[in-house]
């Protein structure tokens, strides 16, 4: 790969406050260039010292979105600084008046340089104590336009290559006011797609362009294999940060120690409890590897409808029984997508129409049962909802709930209306 020249903006904030008084903070901090570690001054000079003085019509400036509206940056205040004591203000800004608790869009803009857009959260301090001075640290890369680095995945199993595998780099956003460790670094938002594929050839390499990433984000990558290996499922991980981790990757799958870092639901339609999905509403599930419905289980599915005639019109839906025994569910419907990533869940015709004016309407599956495509054994099996009450739920007796990447198990209910 040519040797590209990057250039880095790192951006610090510091919150300080007058928090039990005011309930506001405010953000210090540096822009700096993370390759050479020189700090970049967005200000003019003032009395032979840089970036000292405000220039709001310089096309460099770090500014947020308070309360709907923007506050840019302004350079810091001289303070003890002077000619002698070698203080310098080089890179230094500050945003003030920043409500405690406020969630706020951070930019950073620089010719020259992709503009950078990340969010973060004030921190809320107990009333009853001050805290004078109390600073946050969050630093923020910006990349030169047009910069990219594409990672190139060897994929191996005992260090043989392992042709067809299935590369997936997953953006990973982080929650809260986490920062990544190395440097307190915010991470940018991803604004595009959030998952880039690619698959290995026959020496086992899979390339990831750098143009599809964003620059200083993380990514968790999963090497994972259509089908199983001798009736064992088999995955490899990696987390890069897309422009500084190093573009080589070497990847091995096993057989994980934990079955939940091998299977599990990267996204679904019902992550937002509030989503309305209307009359024909499906619940859609993502995965990180390939899956089947395990067999014989379509007893097992079951859909059931919440509902109130909330409208005191009479006319409230209601679904069929459920008949125990037959191999057949009365009220779902279940496919999974040719590649086996994605799982579409939805339920039968109802007996009695639904009742769009019945608000808060909900449908709950369960019984929903998936595994790893390939896979001849019940070791990562796992299920929507609950397992199910049929004669085949038996055969999976230690099944687990799908877990989650965004934490707890999987949802299982829509809202329709």
């Amino acid at each position: 790969m040519k040797n590209l020249k990057k250039a880095v903006v790192v951006l610090s904030l510091a919150a300080a406050t007058g928090c039990s008084s005011g309930g506001e903070g405010r953000i210090v901090g540096f822009v700096v260039d993370g390759q050479s570690g020189q700090r970049m001054n967005f200000f003019k000079a003032d009395e032979g010292k840089n970036n000292l003085e405000d220039d709001d019509e310089s096309k460099s400036q770090v500014y947020a979105i308070i309360e709907g509206e923007f506050r840019r940056a302004k350079p810091c205040g001289s303070g003890d600084l002077n000619q002698e004591n070698s203080i310098e203000a080089d890179g230094c800004y500050q945003i003030d008046g920043i409500p405690l608790g406020e969630e706020f869009p951070i930019i950073a803009q620089a010719p020259g340089y992709e503009r950078f857009l990340g969010r973060y959260t004030m921190q809320t301090w107990n009333e009853e104590f001050e805290h004078e001075g109390a600073q946050e640290v969050v630093n923020l890369r910006v990349f030169p336009t047009g910069f990219a680095v594409d990672y190139r995945f060897l994929v191996n199993l005992n260090g043989r290559a392992v042709p067809d595998a299935k590369v997936n780099c997953q953006y990973r956003l982080e929650q809260g006011n986490l920062l990544q460790t190395a440097g307190n670094f915010l991470p940018p938002e991803a604004t595009g797609s959030t998952t880039v594929s690619a698959v290995t050839d026959a020496n086992g390499l899979a390339v990831i362009p750098g143009a599809q990433l964003v620059n200083g984000a993380t990514y968790h990558c999963e090497a994972v294999l259509p089908g199983a290996v001798d009736g064992r499922v088999l995955s490899g991980q990696s987390d890069i940060t897309a422009g500084m981790s190093q573009p080589e990757q070497a990847m091995s799958v096993s057989t994980s120690a934990s079955t939940d870092d091998n299977f599990y639901a990267v996204f679904s339609n019902a992550d937002d409890p509030d989503t309305l999905h209307g009359q024909t509403g499906k619940l859609v599930v993502t995965f990180n590897r390939p899956v089947e419905i395990a067999p014989r289980t379509a007893d097992c599915q079951v859909a059931q409808l919440s509902t109130f005639d909330r409208d005191n019109d009479g006319v409230m839906g209601r679904f069929v029984t459920d008949v125990a025994g037959n191999n057949a569910s009365e009220t779902v419907t279940a496919e999974v997508s040719a590649d086996g990533l994605t799982l579409t869940v939805g339920f039968k015709q109802a007996e009695t129409p639904l009742d769009a004016d019945d608000r808060n309407t909900l449908v709950a599956f369960s019984g929903i049962i998936v595994r790893p495509r390939g896979a001849a054994d019940s070791i990562n099996v796992r299920y929507i909802g609950a397992l199910g009450n049929c004669t085949e739920a038996n055969v999976y007796g230690n099944a687990q709930s799908l877990r989650s990447v965004r934490g707890g198990g999987q949802a299982d209910t829509i809202r329709l209306f």
